[in-house]
């Protein structure tokens, strides 16, 4: 016969399990419906998650908080558990847990006895809104913590409410792991949870500094939105670099200038998709490229490596074939191809066949302007198009013969772009029709390869 209290547990653990399947369910349902609410009263939140308690949580906690001497049997443990399951709202900043606070007071607002609240569209969920919020924990900091009840057929099932931004998600489970969980005596006990306590402070900083960011580029005002994108995509491409430069020191044991790189991808990512920048999405995409460079700072990257390709991307548009193939020939020769194109592909969200093609695009956009395009065809109807498919062709030829990863460099597609619309302003004006154009189409085309083969001289 063993100790009493283990075979408390062990029967505690027994019931936990017989009842996971439901407890999950139960889990889901108030997922789903704390997102309903923060969704109808469009309140910002990353994510809403449950999790029911695993036996290893239930084993400790039922040891360090002594609830043999609480409860007399199991049962009673398992039904008074508070946190048997537990639901976490995940939100950006430590701001938007107050906000989503209140929208939860504001919404449960019916009780019966002045301590648990519930929204008459469903009683059986209710929050116990009579505590002061954030409450303090043993640490000295603060945390938005609401015990929760769910009615589930005849017996009142208890969950727990938590409402988290990013910073404190990653300092809780930090120091969950090193103080709340560390079974190790450490002779420097105290000069560890002190440092701590300044990791934590300086998180907060962060938070604040993120935040201030965040609500810069995500206020209004049209007048500001194509500065505050450009200061954005210089911030990101900063990080972008610094994240690319450890990792390439660690790779080959040295580092190379790529400023250049990471501006004109970075510019590529925000300007793919989107004419004209909406302001609403300013303060997603400043989240969205965090997040994407923090996964990059995560990955193994050999820079030895040759790039593959899942299959051999379709360049179907002349200029795009013309321009692709000489560059999927040259991409895992040098060095500076490579690099470009490692970078392109870590930051974009699809397989490199998909980001190479869809890139290709981008440059073919990049070199002729939509005005420029107008233009002619205005002038010369369906020989417009002609024309145009030959300055293309003529543009792809000469990157081709100029033979530097420069040619991909946003300031000198603007260069190209520039000398594109003066030639087809020329065009336009001094040449009356089609047969007049054929009549000088050598000259017209040498002289636009000329201009562009001197922008790299």
């Amino acid at each position: 016969m063993g100790l009493l209290e283990f075979d408390f547990i062990e029967e505690s653990i027994d019931m936990l399990n017989s009842m996971t399947s439901t407890l999950e369910l139960i889990g889901y349902e108030l997922e789903k419906y704390f997102e309903g609410i923060l969704d109808y009263k469009e309140e910002e939140y990353i994510n809403v998650k449950s999790r029911v308690k695993s036996e290893s949580s239930l084993r400790e906690k039922i040891i360090r908080n002594r609830y043999l001497k609480k409860y007399n049997e199991a049962s009673s443990l398992i039904h008074n558990l508070s946190d048997l399951i537990g639901v976490r709202i995940e939100c950006r900043f430590i701001e938007d847990e107050n906000k989503i606070y209140r929208v939860l007071r504001k919404y449960f607002n019916k009780s019966d006895d002045k301590t648990y609240y519930y929204n008459k569209e469903n009683p059986n969920i209710k929050l116990k809104l009579c505590e002061r919020q954030p409450q303090k924990q043993k640490n000295g900091f603060e945390i938005y913590r609401i015990d929760g009840m769910f009615n589930y057929l005849d017996r009142q099932i208890k969950f727990e409410l938590q409402i988290k931004s990013l910073v404190n998600i990653f300092w809780s489970e930090i120091e969950h792991k090193v103080i709340y969980k560390n079974n190790t005596y450490l002779l420097g006990d105290s000069f560890l949870k002190d440092m701590m306590v300044s990791i934590k402070n300086n998180l907060t900083m962060i938070d604040n500094q993120l935040l201030n960011i965040y609500k810069n580029f995500n206020t209004s005002g049209i007048e500001h939105s194509k500065g505050k994108n450009k200061e954005l995509e210089k911030l990101l491409a900063k990080m972008a670099h610094d994240t690319f430069s450890m990792k390439m020191k660690d790779s080959i044991g040295f580092v190379v200038d790529f400023k250049k790189p990471c501006e004109t991808i970075l510019n590529y990512s925000f300007n793919k998709n989107q004419q004209e920048m909406d302001e609403s999405l300013f303060g997603d995409l400043m989240i969205n490229g965090l997040s994407r460079i923090n996964e990059i700072s995560k990955k193994d990257i050999d820079f030895n490596q040759p790039i593959l390709f899942e299959k051999k991307p379709v360049l179907n548009d002349e200029f795009c074939k013309t321009l692709g193939e000489s560059i999927i020939e040259k991409i895992n020769d040098e060095f500076t191809w490579n690099l470009f194109f490692r970078i392109l592909f870590e930051i974009e969200p699809y397989n490199n066949k998909k980001d190479f093609e869809n890139f290709m695009e981008f440059i073919k956009v990049r070199v002729i302007s939509k005005d420029s395009i107008e233009q002619i065809i205005s002038y010369y109807g369906e020989c417009g198009k002609i024309i145009i498919k030959e300055i293309y062709l003529a543009i792809a030829r000469t990157l081709i013969k100029v033979d530097t990863v420069e040619i991909l460099y946003d300031y000198n597609l603007e260069k190209i772009n520039f000398i594109i619309g003066e030639s087809i302003s020329n065009i336009c004006r001094d040449i009356e029709d089609y047969e007049e154009y054929l009549e000088l189409k050598d000259e017209i085309i040498n002289k636009i390869e000329k201009k562009i083969i001197k922008l790299f001289n």
